[in-house]
């Protein structure tokens, strides 16, 4: 027996849908990070630079928006509600949680840039004390440079990829 190539497609394209989806919700998320950082004056300028359009970030994160009428300029607001799931360290390794919110996803990158400044001697370890008791996704970050070691010399550290977990490496 043959298979049906209509299922096969169907089952295939909506997957892809489903990734282009994701990969677009994360170039809104980092256009509306570069405006809220500074490095773009508006809106267009950053959706231009992370490769996606103003209205992609207008359909997918509306509540991080601010319209003041028909034709105006559309702000960014300075904090939005929106969850993403984020790969960050705890004592006992990497492990994917859900970020709520925009200071949390802020906090697990700043976090793991800071992790990695320590690692590749860039920065004392004293850096991570700012980060001593903080939480994202209800599990508390790592700071300990004897835990870090430990992971490092694992190769867990050399292992990390992204910032942001894929729906394919949290199943």
């Amino acid at each position: 027996m043959r298979n049906n190539p209509s299922k096969t497609r169907s089952t295939t394209r909506t997957t892809s849908k489903a990734a282009r989806s994701s990969a677009a919700r994360l170039r809104g998320l980092a256009a509306l990070k570069r405006v809220r950082r500074g490095q773009s004056k508006s809106l267009s300028a950053a959706a231009r630079a992370e490769g996606t359009s103003v209205r992609t970030i207008q359909k997918l994160l509306p509540a991080a928006l601010i319209r003041s009428g028909t034709g105006r300029r559309i702000r960014v607001k300075a904090g939005d509600s929106y969850s993403a799931p984020v790969e960050i360290l705890t004592e006992s390794g990497p492990l994917v949680v859900l970020a709520r919110g925009s200071r949390q996803r802020d906090l697990a990158g700043k976090h793991r840039a800071a992790v990695m400044r320590v690692q590749a001697g860039h920065a004392p370890g004293s850096v991570l004390a700012e980060f001593r008791g903080k939480k994202v996704g209800g599990s508390e970050l790592v700071t300990d440079l004897d835990q870090l070691s430990v992971l490092a010399e694992a190769g867990v550290l050399a292992q990390l990829d992204s910032l942001y977990a894929t729906p394919e490496a949290s199943a």
